[in-house]
């Protein structure tokens, strides 16, 4: 099966996880940190320490102590089904795509319609790996060296280009000009020289790519992303 590819901005989106187990809770986490309208947890179980906490910081977290039922699924757009039960994860599945609601299977990927790709963070960079279920070890693996490769500084980086973006755009240059500054600015040496610190090159650096309606900026950039400097 080939997968689309698809970043999803949950903020009007309610999500619903059945099963609150360690797998269940991961989930949990990662949807919080995407900022949904709502994350409801349904388990049969008290919910654990981790669990507790989240609901007393979570304002849009809830939890449901009971087994799952077809309700849950009025509002939810968003499934994951993380029970231990494989019965209950297919039913959960099936409902779910008569619905036509997103649903991923925990315990088989292959019976719902969305699977999650081992992925790396860096501020507002994302970079996702998926073998489409046919290897998540083989993802994990990639994940590892991209994650030596793109290191920390990246999220620096992301958040400086982000920002003479709108500086340039501000401009209302013609557009093939912007993409060459933009270009020039991605295949750059500023991820190196931000791992390094050196601001005093990355200053040089932007002064000699960027136009000079822009230069009176360039060290206010730096200040926001040098911080320590």
């Amino acid at each position: 099966m080939r997968y689309y590819p698809l970043l999803l901005d949950l903020s009007g989106i309610e999500c619903l996880v059945i099963g609150a187990g360690e797998v269940g809770l991961r989930k949990i986490k990662g949807l919080l940190q995407c900022q949904p309208k709502k994350v409801t947890a349904v388990d049969s179980a008290p919910p654990s320490p981790e669990l507790t906490a989240l609901l007393a910081t979570q304002d849009n977290f809830s939890y449901e102590q009971r087994p799952f039922a077809d309700t849950d699924l009025d509002r939810a757009r968003l499934v994951f089904a993380c029970t231990s039960n494989r019965a209950v994860n297919a039913a959960i599945g099936q409902a779910c795509i008569k619905r036509g609601i997103l649903c991923n299977m925990t315990d088989a990927p292959e019976a719902g319609n969305f699977v999650l790709p081992a992925s790396i963070t860096r501020g507002d960079l994302t970079i996702s790996i998926s073998t489409s279920g046919a290897s998540p070890a083989l993802a994990r693996v990639i994940r590892q060296d991209l994650e030596k490769r793109y290191g920390p500084e990246y999220e620096i980086m992301t958040r400086l280009l982000a920002e003479i973006r709108a500086g340039l755009l501000a401009l209302g240059r013609g557009s093939d000009e912007n993409r060459e500054f933009f270009r020039e600015l991605a295949a750059s040496a500023l991820p190196e020289l931000i791992r390094t610190n050196n601001r005093q090159a990355c200053l040089e650096l932007l002064q000699a790519v960027l136009p000079t309606d822009l230069h009176t900026r360039i060290g206010e950039w730096c200040d926001d992303c040098f911080p320590t400097f």
